[in-house]
């Protein structure tokens, strides 16, 4: 799968409301998304990830916003992946796991 650095955003941004719905964004989740963006993108380097974070937390925009611009199917499964490992990093919170359920949902995939 390739992506480009939007769509790559896009995922981040869909993991860090699901990391976020605990009311905070731990640095373990942090680095575990990066780690996996990494992984996955080699070309997406910190300063991209910082940027994309800082961006992510000036925006207004809302989850549902984020769900509606990933449209291919291996996105959103790497994207569902993504959110739910990098929750799991510090715990995964009811209201993380709500937030994966309703991304499943809304995307028709299924929740396991």
């Amino acid at each position: 799968m390739h992506l480009k650095k939007l769509e790559i955003v896009n995922c981040l941004n869909i993991a860090a409301c699901v990391c976020g719905k605990d009311g905070v964004i731990s640095n373990a989740e942090e680095k575990k998304m990066f780690q996996m963006l990494s992984d996955k993108f080699p070309e997406f380097l910190t300063v991209d990830f910082e940027s994309a974070l800082d961006d992510f937390f000036d925006s207004e925009e809302q989850f549902e916003d984020y769900l509606s611009k990933i449209s291919d199917h291996d996105a959103r499964v790497f994207t569902l992946k993504l959110s739910e490992a990098s929750a799991r990093e510090d715990g995964l919170d009811i209201r993380e796991n709500i937030a994966l359920q309703k991304a499943h949902q809304i995307w028709g995939i299924a929740f396991p």
